[in-house]
């Protein structure tokens, strides 16, 4: 079955030429056990290791089953050797890092053996040899001759047709030996063992054949074979064990990681040198991730704050801004003076030029039908109109008190701060109190949660029902407690008056209660019910007070059923003012518009329904006489304010309504000016290229440490380099040993990454509490799961390119070579 015919190996370096072996020809039985012995140099071990596939001949052909080898591959080789080929070695040659059991089940795992079955096999090969109880041990943990047992269990676990032994008893007493012998004899009932040995007694006791050798020739042979013709089995067995070689990922996997904790000192400094330079990353997209998401809600709270607003007119800022680019300034001549003409009323000329026109009622039809599927951009859309609530306090017996609209005209000192106790005010400056106290609140209930916090009572939930917005840190202008009617308007105008005198005064500080706010109702007139019919004519009876008490007695209640605050989060939301619902705005529209005084009007615009003459020719217009009446078309605002979900979507809201201008007539066209983007344009850009020029200096030290795991892995590579043999010896093949070393990496490179993402995020702990308690800022540092994921991946990836070179060096190595490595 195994023909030598005229083989030759020949060692040549540039100034010697060896002859190892000289046309040697032999042919071996199907079982036999043969000893080769001969002194040493005569090249008996090269001739064993050409038998096993491990050297290759210079000349001549090695025949397996009337195949010959000339024509083999290194796949071939590798396949012969797994499938063919058992080895027994002097020096055991076993992988320390594994179990017994591991080492004896890796030819099989080369083979495509199922685990189970591998294990099944290989603990039985283990009980052959008498150490099923050792299974689980390590290799140092036994004696030279369980180990070498262990050997010869290895080297029959895959049935092999051939089993090579060199020298198996060389480091054994002689008690050992014979039992090793005895093993080997046994083998060679039915397959053939061939035996390297300098001990003629062993060989002589236990072979059935021995050949000597010498000075690379066969001087004598004790029983011959000159071979026969295989038989159809011997064939079929030819194609069985043809098959290829591989090792498994996961096998790969399981040497190194093995491999590596046995170092773990070294294992884990190495993968903390490689974490460096991702932990700098890291950090880096923490800060920019986390940065970039207080950008991203602070873009949001601020469109909150200042959303996209079309009015009715509005101006052109750009185009303004972009008519006064590359004008010259204007500079006065020495010891002369500019007209204001010059500056100002050009100016002005190129404001009232930029002033455009928006036709609202149809652009609000628009988006009442979706258009361009904004919808799915926006948080809310707030309708505004000409509309001043008319509301009076609701004590208005001895005094008729006006809340909303008033021209009162206070010191502007802030209720400093929420307590247990309620509301607290102390004085700060002299300021003119708002006009109106009373204004809309957002619509979407999402969004005014997370602007606001309700410190007592609830949010509007009837058109009737009212709330107080004080700020973040609960203050509250006074000028509004006054405007209110919460504390006396007199009181307010003689410390006015004191401190124009240039008196040293302060108002009294006053505790607000939650309880003395809420539930107080104020009375909501219509623009209209100032106006009764006399003698055809429509009269202003607002000066009246028994006749404005007889229409407070009818009036609607508003009702404060909340005290709220602006969150601590939230980025410029409106406060000091009384808030209500877009109800109740709808309420009075619809009210005031079925009065029977704007119904005359709105029925005969010419003529004005407060004089009973044509407007033509007169000052009032009739646009200012359904102001004063408070009319407006439900269908056409005055002012819509679009609230985008984030700047991606106020990007798309524009280009909709870009897509909006295409379609309609140049008079129909929506004009606007992006206010929260001239002030924020950029902010993200900026902070992502800072974060990418950081990123480049740290991608330094990511070099740097994928440098060192290049010099690490090449180090593993020589310490493993019997490893390596051993390895080569079973069946691996070249790409085999390129995979176990890159599994090295690849798991070093994983525990870097792993370590570099778990630092980071146990260092962004206390720079988000540093930077929270300098700031008020909190989770400013933030590492996505999609960069952690990331910095694996490329952690990953460095390190196995920096182990590609020495993976490839391990791959060449000269197996022979490295078995006799220490």
């Amino acid at each position: 079955m195994l023909e030598i015919r005229k083989i030759s190996k020949i060692y040549e370096t540039e100034d010697l030429k060896q002859v190892a072996l000289d046309k040697v020809s032999v042919n071996f039985r199907k079982n036999e056990f043969a000893s080769i012995l001969g002194p040493s140099g005569s090249g008996k071990t090269t001739l064993l290791n050409i038998i096993g596939g491990l050297d290759k001949y210079t000349s001549g052909d090695l025949v397996i089953n009337e195949v010959s080898t000339k024509e083999y591959k290194d796949a071939d080789w590798d396949s012969y050797r797994n499938h063919r080929v058992g080895f027994v070695f002097q020096s055991y040659n076993l992988i320390t890092h594994q179990s017994i059991l591991k080492n004896v089940e890796l030819a099989l795992t080369l083979s495509g053996v199922s685990k189970r079955e591998r294990t099944r096999r290989a603990k039985q090969a283990l009980k052959k040899v008498g150490l099923e109880k050792h299974m689980h041990k390590k290799p140092n943990q036994l004696s030279g001759g369980q180990m070498q047992r262990v050997a010869i269990a290895r080297a029959l676990v895959n049935d092999p047709d051939i089993v090579l032994a060199d020298e198996p008893t060389g480091a054994l007493d002689s008690e050992t030996s014979k039992q090793i012998m005895d093993l080997l004899k046994e083998v060679a009932e039915d397959k053939l063992v061939i035996m390297v040995t300098h001990n003629p007694e062993l060989a002589e006791e236990y072979s059935t054949r021995i050949i000597r050798l010498k000075d690379g020739k066969i001087i004598d042979d004790t029983n011959p074979y000159d071979g026969k013709v295989n038989t159809r089995e011997d064939l079929e067995v030819e194609r069985r064990k043809s098959k290829k070689t591989s090792m498994g990922f996961g096998t790969a996997l399981s040497l190194s990681l093995n491999n590596l904790m046995t170092k773990k000192g070294r294992t884990f400094l190495t993968a903390f040198a490689g974490s460096i330079g991702i932990i700098g990353i890291a950090l880096i997209l923490a800060m920019s991730s986390g940065v970039n998401n207080y950008i991203e809600k602070t873009e949001k709270e601020t469109l909150a704050t200042y959303p996209l607003s079309i009015s009715a007119s509005s101006l052109d800022i750009g185009a303004l801004r972009s008519d006064r680019e590359g004008q010259a300034d204007v500079e006065c001549e020495t010891q002369s003076i500019c007209t204001i003409d010059d500056i100002t009323n050009n100016l002005l000329l190129e404001m009232t030029s930029s002033m455009n026109s928006n036709d609202l009622a149809n652009f609000k039809k628009a988006l009442d039908d979706n258009y361009g599927g904004i919808d799915d951009y926006i948080t809310d859309i707030k309708y505004l109109y000409d509309l001043d609530l008319q509301i009076y306090s609701s004590d208005y017996n001895t005094d008729i008190v006006q809340v909303n609209p008033n021209t009162f005209s206070v010191s502007d000192t802030v209720i400093s701060e929420y307590n247990t106790s309620g509301l607290e005010e102390s004085q700060n400056s002299m300021l003119a109190m708002r006009n109106n106290v009373f204004d809309e609140l957002i619509d979407n209930q999402d969004l005014l949660n997370g602007q606001y916090d309700v410190l007592a009572g609830h949010l509007p939930q009837n058109y009737n029902e009212l709330v107080l917005v004080a700020d973040e840190n609960g203050q509250v202008p006074i000028s509004v407690m006054y405007s209110l009617d919460l504390r006396n308007r007199e009181e307010i105008q003689k410390v006015i008056q004191k401190k124009q005198a240039g008196e040293d005064v302060a108002l009294d500080s006053i505790n607000y209660n939650y309880d003395d706010l809420l539930g107080i109702t104020y009375k909501l007139l219509l623009n209209t019910d100032y106006y009764e019919k006399q003698n055809g004519i429509w009269v202003n009876r607002s000066k009246d007070e028994k006749y404005l008490k007889s229409k407070l007695d009818k009036a609607t209640d508003l009702k404060i059923v909340g005290v709220i605050k602006v969150n601590e989060n939230a980025v410029e939301a409106q406060s000091g003012f009384v808030g209500y619902t877009h109800e109740l705005a709808e309420f009075v529209i619809n009210k005031i518009n079925n009065a029977p005084i704007a119904q005359e009007q709105i029925k005969d615009p010419k003529i004005n329904v407060l004089t009973g003459r044509k407007f033509e020719g007169s000052n009032l217009t009739y646009e200012t006489v359904t102001k004063m009446l408070g009319i407006n078309d439900l269908a056409n605002p005055a002012t819509i304010s679009i609230y985008p979900k984030n700047y991606d979507a106020k990007e798309e809201i524009k280009r909709i309504i870009d897509e909006y201008n295409s379609e309609q007539p140049e008079e129909s066209r929506i004009k606007y000016t992006d206010y929260v983007g001239v002030l924020m344009n950029g902010i993200t850009v900026i902070v992502d290229v800072i974060s990418y020029v950081l990123i480049a200096f740290v991608a330094i030290s990511l070099v740097v440490s994928s440098i060192m795991i290049a010099i690490i892995t090449y180090i593993s590579v020589l310490e493993r380099t019997k490893e390596i043999g051993i390895l080569r010896a079973i069946g691996a093949s070249k790409k085999d040993i390129t995979l176990v070393f890159n599994s090295e990496t690849i798991i070093e490179g994983l525990v870097a990454g792993v370590l570099g993402v778990v630092v980071t995020m146990l260092l962004c702990i206390p720079a988000n509490a540093i930077v929270g308690s300098l700031t008020g800022v909190n989770n400013i540092a933030f590492l996505e799961p999609k960069y952690a994921l990331i910095l694996l991946v490329i952690s990953v990836v460095l390190t196995m390119i920096a182990g590609f070179i020495p993976a490839k060096i391990a791959s060449k190595k000269d197996p022979v070579e490295a078995l006799r490595s220490e």
